[in-house]
Parts: structure tokens; sequence; C-alpha cells
């Protein structure tokens, strides 16, 4: 009887440490993921916040107000006019995706260029997966040109991006697999300077 308990005891811990083993595979699967959209969120939230601020001053301060707020727009490149830091002065800014590979360690990545007046093009390798303009006239019409032929006739803007972490991640724990877990953005820009 001795002997049995000790062999069913030894059954039932080797049980139960595999299922700790197992919980805490789990846990650090969990705060690995977690880490890694922590990261891609606050990349996120830094190229936002300079993107929103930009397009919130298009056309602010521009004398031949509307028309040459906008200079150049298609699906990967903008560039605008606006007093963008509220100086006096007007500025213009591009916004350019550049499709080839950014060299960091995740091969999905891609730089955003952000060019202000003649200075030199500042890359932002944040993480950058996607990125898309679409443009809209007065009556809310997608303008399809690419390039868009018309420029004049912006009158709103919608911008889409996905950002990942720029270390490779894979998730292995989950139902399924997921490789480089990111984020999505997506905003409507109605500038006020523009209506």
């Amino acid at each position: 009887m001795t002997l049995i308990d000790i062999v069913g005891s030894i059954i039932i811990g080797g049980i139960v440490l595999v299922m700790v083993l197992a919980f805490d595979g789990n846990l650090v699967q969990g705060a690995g993921v977690q880490t890694v959209r922590v990261m891609a969120q606050s990349n996120l939230t830094e190229l936002t916040g300079t993107i929103e601020t930009d397009f919130r001053r298009l056309g602010f301060r521009v004398k031949s107000f509307p028309d040459t707020s906008v200079l150049y727009a298609d699906s990967l490149r903008v560039q605008f006019r606006g007093d963008v830091n509220n100086d006096g002065t007007v500025d213009t800014i591009t916004y350019e995706f550049d499709t080839s590979a950014s060299g960091a360690a995740n091969k999905n990545t891609h730089i955003v260029y952000r060019t202000r007046n003649s200075q030199a093009r500042v890359p932002i390798k944040l993480g950058v997966t996607k990125l898309r303009f679409w443009y809209y006239d007065s009556s809310g019409t997608v303008m399809k040109t690419n390039p868009v032929t018309y420029p004049s006739k912006i009158k709103a803007f919608r911008v889409a991006l996905n950002i990942e972490s720029l270390e490779p991640y894979k998730q292995t724990t989950m139902p399924y697999l997921k490789l480089n877990p990111g984020v999505y953005w997506e905003r409507m820009f109605k500038p006020q300077n523009m209506r």
C-alpha cells in the first residue's frame, strides 16, 4: 500500500509540475506579446501626434488659400503648405512613404520621410508597415486619380497606417500563430483652413 501511495504521489506531483510550467510559459508568452504591442502603440502615438499637428495646420496663414495649400497628393506622398509651428511663417511639409525595407530586423517595416521646407528629409523609423492617403472633394467623393490632378479641390484627407515592432516577434502559445502583432490607425482630416 505504501509503494502505491508513493507512485501515485509522484504521478500527481509530475502532472502538477507540468501544469505549472505550461502556465508559466503562457504567462511569459503573454507578457512578451503585450510588450511588443505596447512598443508598437507607443510608436504609433508618436507618429500620429506629428501627423495630426501638421494636418490640422494645413492651409493655415496661406495667403492664396486654398489654391496653393496642397501642392501634391498621391496615395503614398502628400505635400502641403501651412504655418505648422505657429510662428507666422508658412511652411511646406512633405510626407512620403518609402516602400523599400527599412533595414530593421522586422523586414515588414518601412520608413516614412517628413520634410519641412527645404530642409533634409527626416526619416521616421517607427515600424510603419503600411501608410496610405485618400483625398476627398467638397462633395465627400474620393478623388481617384493618382496623383490627384487638381489638388486645390481637396477638402479632406483620410490617412491609414499600420505599425509593428522593429524586432520580429512570433506568438506561439496562442490558438493561432501570428508574426509581429501590430496596431492599426485610421483618421479622417477636414482641416478648417480648407473649408
